[in-house]
């Protein structure tokens, strides 16, 4: 055995020689491999964010196997959203989430104030029963102010911050009585928040959810 390796030992070498090149690029790619990401910003690493593993009903007490962990751009990421799952073991949802929702401050019961993104001021508006029933935490909404002059309506761009809990026994968001509009909580910038509260007194607001 020993003398068939010694017999092979030329053929091996010069192998290695031909290969030499190839096998210096392929270190140098596992090198750099290994080095990048810490060299990376940390912007490009994106942040956590925790989501739902399972549907959720309404009035759940959170527990860790119920949550789950990811990473995305960090512009993407909602403000105040939580990033890991032991900051919410414990809580209660205040809606029915579904498998893979992002788990914001909004759809939780309790918990403190409600953080107001920078430069935004938060603000109640009422809402139609059929439209309520489908709005989340996060999702975007156009706020109509048609004024005295229907012919040339106001677009207020808004997020939803927070929503009524939902009701027992399967019933909407909004308070029962058919047709009764909730309030939702929505974050709108400082300078429409003029223009939002005097639509509000005089009821000159249309709602629309951007899709």
């Amino acid at each position: 055995m020993l003398t068939w390796i010694r017999a092979q030992l030329p053929l091996l070498r010069r192998s290695v020689r031909r290969r030499r090149r190839t096998l210096a690029v392929l270190a140098a790619a596992l090198l750099i491999a290994a080095l990048a990401p810490a060299l990376l910003p940390p912007a490009v690493h994106g942040r956590s964010m925790v989501v739902t593993a399972v549907d959720l009903p309404a009035g759940t007490e959170l527990s860790a196997h119920q949550l789950h962990e990811i990473r995305i751009a960090a512009e993407l990421v909602p403000a105040g959203a939580p990033a890991t799952r032991e900051e919410l073991v414990g809580r209660e949802t205040a809606l029915p989430l579904p498998a893979g929702a992002p788990v914001l401050p909004g759809v939780l019961t309790g918990g403190g104030a409600t953080e107001v993104p920078e430069g935004s001021v938060l603000m109640a508006v009422p809402v139609p029963a059929a439209l309520a029933s489908r709005l989340t935490p996060g999702a975007e909404i156009e706020i109509l102010s048609t004024g005295p002059d229907l012919g040339t309506p106001e677009r207020i761009a808004a997020r939803v911050v927070e929503v009524p809990a939902a009701q027992p026994s399967g019933s909407s968001i909004v308070a029962p009585g058919a047709g009764v509009p909730a309030e939702v909580l929505v974050a709108v910038e400082r300078h429409r928040s003029g223009d939002l509260a005097h639509s509000l007194h005089e009821g000159w607001l249309s709602i629309s959810l951007i899709g």
